[in-house]
């Protein structure tokens, strides 16, 4: 059952999390920021965390610049996962290595990259397996990568039936992508299109990926204006004069702060109909840090 806060939105009531965080959104809405701070925070609350990064690791190093000194960032590299991975399948990691590095299997490799897919949820599992009772954070390639990362373990079991594939397949399913296992964090904008893919997103992941979003964090929602700042500088930009032209350029600027902030209502309130639990982060006038986003997410209920 929701609940109404002070500003009138609809509150659902959240989920408790699962030990693994598995953030998701599209690129430009702050998702690598939102996944290092959940890292921080928790580092902060219960003394240490990962954040799990895939590529080169330069976004998440950006964003933990200046963090808690417990806040582990492990970074997936493809061809390293892909190799730790394919041990069991070969019998060691030599023979994996030696198999995968041959001529012949780089380009199957190159037009299968559902295993590479696989491979790289199967670090992600492992990391959480060598670190029980630690929160794993894991920052989710952009929006239609992610879901299609997510669906592997799912069409692999359905595809192969047995083999030491098929139990990959099944481990990563049982193992990590469970509920009670991972959480999904979707991050988003409070812009209508954005929201519209957000939605999207939240249906494809409880209906593909059988993992409904737990939290929707709102990224850069705009305050309210105070009650009468607009028509006070309406008042004054009917005057003449360089205060009255200072007074029209900032009518013009609340204006547009004052659309912001009734589309930012009107995103709000679509994800709450849809009965989302939303964690909200104000606009900021720079981009915040680690830190500052931490505090955020413990003033909307995320410690």
């Amino acid at each position: 059952m929701s609940t109404l806060d002070p500003e009138g939105h609809h509150r659902v009531p959240p989920r408790s999390l699962a030990p693994v965080f598995l953030v998701m959104g599209k690129g430009g809405v702050g998702k690598t920021t939102v996944a290092a701070s959940l890292a921080v925070l928790d580092a902060e609350t219960h003394g240490l965390a990962v954040l799990v990064e895939f590529g080169d690791g330069a976004s998440g190093r950006r964003a933990l610049t200046g963090a808690h000194r417990n806040v582990e960032h492990v970074i997936i590299r493809p061809d390293e996962a892909l190799q730790r991975g394919a041990a069991p399948l070969f019998g060691s990691a030599v023979v994996a290595k030696l198999a995968l590095d041959n001529f012949a299997m780089r380009p199957l490799l190159r037009a299968a990259p559902a295993v590479r897919e696989l491979a790289m949820l199967e670090a992600v599992r492992q990391v959480a397996a060598e670190r029980p009772g630690v929160r794993i954070v894991v920052d989710m390639p952009a929006t239609g990568h992610g879901v299609a990362w997510l669906r592997v373990p799912r069409q692999g079991r359905d595809f192969l039936g047995a083999g030491p594939l098929f139990e990959m397949c099944d481990r990563i399913g049982r193992e990590l992508l469970s509920p009670g296992r991972a959480s999904i964090v979707v991050v988003t904008l409070p812009e209508r299109l954005v929201i519209e893919e957000t939605l999207e997103l939240c249906d494809a992941l409880a209906h593909e990926v059988g993992l409904p979003a737990d939290r929707v964090v709102v990224n850069r929602v705009p305050l309210p204006l105070p009650p009468a700042a607009l028509a006070d500088a309406r008042v004054l930009a009917a005057e003449s004069g360089p205060r009255g032209a200072a007074a029209r350029s900032l009518v013009e600027a609340l204006t547009a702060r004052e659309a912001a902030s009734a589309e930012a209502r009107d995103a709000l309130e679509a994800l709450s109909l849809k009965r989302h639990a939303i964690w909200r982060l104000p606009l900021a006038p720079v981009d915040p840090s680690a830190h500052d986003v931490a505090r955020w997410l413990r003033a909307e209920g995320a410690a």
